[in-house]
């Protein structure tokens, strides 16, 4: 009788053990589950976004275009969800930079309109339900459009296709939204970050817009180099669904 009570008790301390660590480890998890479940829409959504990205450019190729090395561009793009682990996810981004400077040149009116595109990943780590860190790597591809003007004379032009790389780090903050993750109400975010932008040079040879017709004394003038590369911030509000 007694090898069976002590048997019994062996198998009830064996069943007691298992449940308490089955528990332990479901304990354990829930809060990562729950996390994960409570982020939802806050953090695996479509994001569209506007506002200022200024860049600060040191170039001698800038002079000519402007008084300051700030050049400053309306930002606007979409981005999505692609990946979440957890609190970690990524997203693919597209942005598209606007804008341009203006400025005198040797006694001439001088423009340089400046035109960005981007797309890369996007990584995202949740601190907090409604804000989240960022690290952005984007290719990009920029378009210059160089013009001087004289009245007398005429417009010479130059337009040009650089390559090049932004890579920046910050962080959005949810300031309008449903708590529940599971809601597809649109969510209202301000995101802002900080980096560098690397750009390949361009020449800067402008030639007459249509050579068959300008004056005589209208020719090629060389202003150098420009590159577009240089510490930046961007600020947005964004919208995500």
């Amino acid at each position: 009788m007694t090898h069976r009570r002590g048997g019994s008790a062996s198998r009830f301390l064996a069943y007691t053990s298992s449940l308490l660590l089955s528990v332990a480890l479901l304990s354990l998890s829930a809060p990562a589950a729950a996390q994960e479940q409570s982020l939802g829409t806050h953090q695996k959504h479509l994001r569209l976004e506007a506002g200022v990205r200024a860049q600060f450019i040191d170039s001698e190729g800038l002079d000519p275009f402007a008084e300051n090395d700030v050049v400053a561009q309306f930002t606007t793009g979409a981005s999505y969800t692609l990946l979440t682990s957890d609190r970690l996810s990524v997203a693919g981004s597209f942005l598209v930079d606007l804008g341009g400077k203006g400025s005198k040149a040797r006694g001439s009116e001088a423009y340089l309109g400046l035109y960005r595109f981007a797309l890369g990943p996007e990584l995202r780590y949740h601190v907090l339900r409604v804000a989240a860190a960022t690290l952005r790597v984007s290719p990009t591809l920029a378009h210059t459009q160089a013009e001087l003007s004289d009245s007398g004379a005429g417009l010479l032009v130059k337009n040009a296709w650089t390559f090049g790389v932004d890579a920046t780090a910050g962080a959005a903050v949810e300031v309008y939204g449903f708590a529940d993750g599971q809601s597809r109400k649109p969510r209202v975010w301000l995101v802002a970050e900080g980096g560098y932008g690397w750009s390949a040079t361009s020449d800067l040879t402008l030639v007459p817009e249509d050579a068959g017709s300008a004056p005589l004394r209208l020719s090629a003038v060389n202003l150098g180099e420009l590159s577009l590369s240089g510490p930046l911030f961007r600020i947005t509000a964004a919208i995500s669904f």
